[in-house]
This record gives C-alpha cells, sequence and structure tokens, in this order.
C-alpha cells in the first residue's frame, strides 16, 4: 500500500510540473505546432520560404515611412499591438509569395526532426518581434519563463538570427 502512495504521489507531482512547464510556454508550443502544421500542409518550401519572408515582412515594417502614422492612430495598446502585427503580415505576404515562387523547386524536402527545429525556430522569432517590435508584454503579461528566455533586449540579435542559423544548418 505503501509503495502505491509514493507512486501516486510521484506521478501527481511530476504531471503536475509538466503542467507547469507546458502552461508556462504555451504560447511557444502553439506557435510552433502551428507552424508545423503550415510547413506540413504547404508542402517542400512553405517553412522555408516562410522564415525568409518574416525577414522581408520585418524590413518592410521598419521602412516603411507610414508605419508610426498607421500605428499611432490606434487609441489603446492592444488596438496599437494588432495594427503593428498586420503591418507586418501584410509586409510579410508579398515576399511570402514571391519567395515561394522561386523556392518551391529549390529546397529539398525536410524530415520531421529540421522541419520542428525551424518551426520552434521561426516561433521564437515570431515572439521575440512581439516583444521587442509590436510591445505585446504592455498588453499581456507573460509567464516569468518566457520573460527570461525573450524579454532581455540583448537577446533580441540572437532570437533574430536564430532561425537563418537553423536555415543554414538544416536546409542543405
Amino acid at each position: 500500500m505503501e509503495l502505491m502512495a509514493e507512486m501516486q504521489a510521484f506521478i501527481t507531482v511530476a504531471f503536475s510540473n509538466v503542467w507547469l512547464l507546458v502552461g508556462n510556454f504555451l504560447i511557444l508550443i502553439v506557435l510552433t505546432l502551428g507552424l508545423l502544421i503550415f510547413s506540413h500542409r504547404g508542402g517542400r518550401s512553405a517553412l522555408l520560404s516562410l522564415i525568409l519572408a518574416l525577414y522581408a515582412g520585418y524590413a518592410l515594417y521598419i521602412v516603411f515611412p507610414y508605419t508610426d502614422l498607421i500605428v499611432g492612430a490606434g487609441g489603446s495598446p492592444v488596438v496599437q499591438a494588432v495594427i503593428s502585427i498586420l503591418l507586418f503580415f501584410a509586409g510579410s505576404a508579398l515576399p511570402y509569395v514571391l519567395i515561394r515562387r522561386i523556392t518551391s523547386g529549390g529546397f529539398g524536402s525536410l524530415s520531421l526532426f529540421p522541419n520542428i527545429i525551424l518551426a520552434f525556430l521561426a516561433a521564437s522569432f515570431l515572439l521575440t518581434l512581439g516583444y521587442h517590435v509590436f510591445d505585446i508584454s504592455n498588453i499581456y503579461s507573460f509567464p516569468a519563463p518566457l520573460d527570461h528566455l525573450f524579454a532581455p533586449q540583448g537577446y533580441f540579435f540572437w532570437w533574430f538570427i536564430a532561425p537563418l542559423v537553423g536555415l543554414y544548418i538544416l536546409a542543405r
């Protein structure tokens, strides 16, 4: 009986720890799964083209002369964050279509493990942009572990280049 009680206590503690870990990183897990599904449904080079298009979209977002005017027109921080995210994705849409046309035959298909890694790196890149460019952390309080990984300004560069390094290593 005592062994069963100890096992039950161990399982309960282990389950609660796993649930806490998943809860802390839920947004990152959901973004990664969404990108993984996108890469699975989109074909051979969908995720690779998307990663490159996100960089182009960020560049267009930064240099667009009316970004501050359009984002500033939103009254509340929530509306401003939504407007800035929509501008970013609008700036990423055309590069995605163009890059997808160019690379449709250029990348071989990747196995599941490289796709998971690239989806995670792309999700981390999007989360980093959310923290540092779109100021989502001002309207939503992320869990502390995510704050430690993405909020420091010094980490922005490393999360920013991580998908490119992943592409270089995994998409050969």
